[in-house]
C-alpha cells in the first residue's frame, strides 16, 4: 500500500497532529540548518580577516621578521602565544614550524598549497583543519593559518543546543496540539455519535451547538448548525412521512368502507331485478335507488379526486377575487335549493382576496350544503362577512343541534360523521374536509365553535389584498 493510502487511513486527529508536529520540526530543522551556516560563515569571515592581516603584517614588514638564515626574534615573539600557525621555507627548502601551544599541525602545511596566495584556503592536516594563507618575504615562502577547529566545535554546540530545543519544543507542541485538536474536533465526534443514534432510530438527536456567536461562525460551528438543520429537515420530514402514511391507511379504509355501501345496494337491486322478483309498481322505486346510490358514489368519487388534486398540486390559481360576490352568489344558490330555508346574509362592500374563485365558491357551497344536511328547514341561518384590515373572515351560524367539543375536534376530517345515522343520508362525508383543505391551500385556517343560539358556527379566514 502506498504511503498517501496509509495517511488517508489515519484518523483526523493522528493525521492533523502529525501534519503539525512534522511541519514544526520542518520549519525548526531549516532554521538550524540556516541559522548554522550563517554562524559559519560569520566565524570563518573573521578568521579569513585576521589570516589578510597577517599576510599584510608579513608583506610589510617582512626583512625585519626574519634574519639570515630563517624567522627572526621579531617573529618567533609575535607568533608565540596565539592560535596562529607559521611554516616558513628557506630558499634551500627547509621548513621551520612557529605555532602557538594550542594549536600544532602533524604534518607540514606547505607541503598542501602549490603556489603563494593572500586568499584564504582550507587545508587538511591530522589534527583537524587549517585556515591559510602564503606570502613570499624576503625568498622565503610564508604561511600563517589558524585552526577551524573551534569554529567547527562552537557549529556542533549550536547544533547540540538547537536540537535538544527543539525536542522540547516539539514535546510541548504535541502536548498542546492535541488538546486543542481534541477541543476542536469534539463536535465531529458529536456529529458521528449523533448519526449513530439516528441511525438506530433517534430521531429527535442533535448535536451540542458550539457556544458563542464567534465560535458559531467557525466551520466547525457552521457544520453543526448546517447538520441540525438538515436533522430537524429529516425528522420533520419522516414524521410528515409517517402521518401521510397513516392517513392514507385510514383514507383507503373509509373509501372502501363509504363505496362499499353503496355497491352492496347496487349489487343487491340488481341481483332483485335479475331474479324477477321486483312488481311493476316497485320497478321505478328500486331504479330511482340504483340512480341515487351510483350518484352517491359518484359523488365520494368526485370529491376524492378532488381532494387527490389538491394533496397533489397544493398551488392553486392565484387571482383578485371579489369574496363579497363569491357569498352572496352562494347564498342565493342556497336559497334557490331550499326557498323555505330562512338565510340571514351580512356582507360589506366589494372585500378583495387573492385566490382560486371556483375553490372558494366549492367552499361556501360545502358549507351551506352542511347547514341544509345538519339543521331543520325552519332553523334560521346567518352567513356574515368580515372585511377587516389584513384578513376576511367568513363565518357560516346556523341554529341546529351544534356538535360536541368532540366532534367538533374532527369535524374536518375526512370520512367523519359527527351522527354515526348518517351514512346513509347520502353524503359523503369529504364536504368540510374539501373546505380546510383548500382554505389552508389559500394561506388561512378554518375552525368552528358554538353559537349563543345552541347551534355551530363554522368560520374561515383568508389573507385580504388591497387594490
Amino acid at each position: 500500500m502506498s504511503t498517501p493510502g496509509r495517511w488517508s487511513q489515519l484518523p483526523l486527529r493522528t493525521s492533523l497532529l502529525l501534519g503539525i508536529l512534522g511541519l514544526t520540526a520542518a520549519v525548526l530543522t531549516a532554521a538550524a540548518v540556516v541559522s548554522a551556516a550563517a554562524l559559519h560563515a560569520d566565524l570563518s569571515g573573521r578568521i579569513d580577516h585576521q589570516l589578510r592581516g597577517a599576510a599584510g603584517l608579513l608583506l610589510a614588514r617582512g626583512r625585519h621578521l626574519f634574519d639570515g638564515t630563517g624567522p627572526g626574534q621579531e617573529l618567533r615573539a609575535v607568533m608565540a602565544p596565539t592560535d596562529y600557525v607559521v611554516e616558513v621555507r628557506d630558499p634551500a627548502g627547509a621548513i621551520t614550524l612557529l605555532s602557538g601551544a594550542r594549536s600544532t599541525p602533524t604534518v607540514p602545511l606547505l607541503g598542501q598549497v602549490r603556489a603563494a596566495t593572500v586568499d584564504p584556503v582550507t587545508v587538511e592536516s591530522g589534527s583537524g583543519r587549517f585556515r591559510v594563507v602564503v606570502v613570499q618575504v624576503a625568498g622565503a615562502t610564508v604561511l600563517v593559518g589558524l585552526p577551524l577547529a573551534p569554529v567547527e566545535e562552537t557549529i556542533r554546540q549550536l547544533v547540540l543546543i538547537e536540537a535538544l530545543s527543539a525536542i522540547v519544543l516539539l514535546t510541548v507542541l504535541a502536548v498542546l496540539a492535541r488538546l486543542l485538536v481534541v477541543r476542536r474536533l469534539r463536535p465531529l465526534e458529536d456529529i458521528t455519535t449523533t448519526a449513530t443514534a439516528i441511525s438506530a432510530g433517534e430521531f429527535d438527536r442533535r448535536i451540542t451547538t458550539v457556544a458563542g456567536e464567534r465560535a458559531a461562525r467557525t466551520e466547525v460551528g457552521r457544520l453543526t448548525s448546517a447538520v441540525n438543520g438538515m436533522l430537524a429537515r429529516i425528522q420533520a420530514a419522516l414524521f410528515a412521512r409517517a402521518r401521510s402514511e397513516e392517513r392514507l391507511q385510514r383514507f383507503v379504509a373509509d373509501a372502501s368502507h363509504e363505496l362499499r355501501t353503496p355497491l352492496t345496494s347496487v349489487r343487491g337491486y340488481l341481483h332483485l331485478l335479475a331474479a324477477g322478483v321486483v312488481t311493476e309498481r316497485d320497478r321505478p322505486d328500486v331504479l330511482r335507488r340504483l340512480d341515487d346510490e351510483t350518484a352517491r358514489m359518484g359523488a365520494i368519487v368526485d370529491d376524492l379526486l378532488y381532494l387527490a388534486r389538491l394533496d397533489a398540486e397544493p398551488a392553486l390559481r392565484s387571482q383578485s377575487v371579489d369574496l363579497t360576490a363569491v357569498v352572496r352568489d352562494s347564498v342565493a344558490d342556497a336559497i334557490a335549493v331550499e326557498p323555505h330555508r330562512r338565510i340571514s346574509l351580512d356582507v360589506p362592500d366589494p372585500c378583495i382576496v387573492t385566490g382560486d374563485e371556483d375553490s372558494l365558491r366549492q367552499v361556501m357551497a360545502n358549507l351551506l350544503a352542511n347547514v341544509r344536511a345538519h339543521t331543520p328547514i325552519d332553523a334560521p341561518s346567518t352567513v356574515t362577512l368580515h372585511n377587516r384590515l389584513d384578513e376576511a373572515r367568513v363565518e357560516v351560524a346556523d341554529s341546529g343541534p351544534g356538535l360536541e367539543p368532540p366532534a367538533r375536534d374532527r369535524m374536518f376530517d375526512r370520512f367523519y360523521r359527527g351522527d354515526p345515522g348518517r351514512s346513509a343520508s347520502g353524503g359523503s362525508g369529504l364536504g368540510l374536509a374539501i373546505v380546510a383543505e383548500v382554505i389552508r391551500t389559500h394561506g388561512g385556517d378554518v375552525a368552528a365553535q358554538s353559537n349563543p343560539r345552541g347551534g355551530l358556527t363554522v368560520w374561515f379566514r383568508l389573507p385580504r389584498t388591497d387594490t
